[in-house]
């Protein structure tokens, strides 16, 4: 278990399009342990492979205590709308307000590589979407209006 470093916007791995996970093997289970770690460490409750110079279609997330860990996620349907103001580990004193689905219907693959497909509402619904964009190369300076952190 360790803490991964953080890429910060400009880094160019930030604006790519992430590639599918193929392998589902126990450097991908150290993979996701570290990027727990790293999430934690920089008190946060989402973190996209892309964030710390991985580009797999990867991400994780923690909201109270419900974690996911998503390979290969999609999006299957979108319902309602919300806005919510939002930072980013990469985007260190920036905040977006950004409109997002209030309520998603994802599927994705476990550690296992077993497809998963639930019903998201809520904060984890907004976290779900904020790290899927990560996985297409798109912040929060692109998809809302940005305020300074004070």
């Amino acid at each position: 278990m360790s803490i991964l470093d953080v890429v910060f916007e400009p880094n160019p791995v930030l604006h790519q399009v992430c590639d599918p996970v193929k392998t589902f093997d126990n450097a991908l289970e150290s993979l996701v342990s570290d990027m727990f770690d790293t999430m934690k460490a920089n008190d946060g409750i989402g973190l996209a492979a892309p964030q710390v110079g991985i580009l797999d279609r990867l991400f994780i997330c923690q909201v109270k205590r419900k974690k996911l860990v998503c390979i290969n996620p999609d999006i299957l349907a979108k319902r309602g709308e919300v806005v919510m103001e939002e930072g980013c580990l990469s985007l260190p004193n920036i905040l977006a307000e950004v409109h997002r689905a209030e309520e998603i219907d994802v599927a994705f693959q476990d550690l296992n590589g077993d497809k998963q497909q639930l019903t998201l509402t809520g904060l984890m619904a907004i976290v779900f979407q904020h790290e899927y964009d990560h996985l297409d190369g798109l912040l929060i300076t692109k998809t809302g209006k940005i305020t300074q952190a004070g």
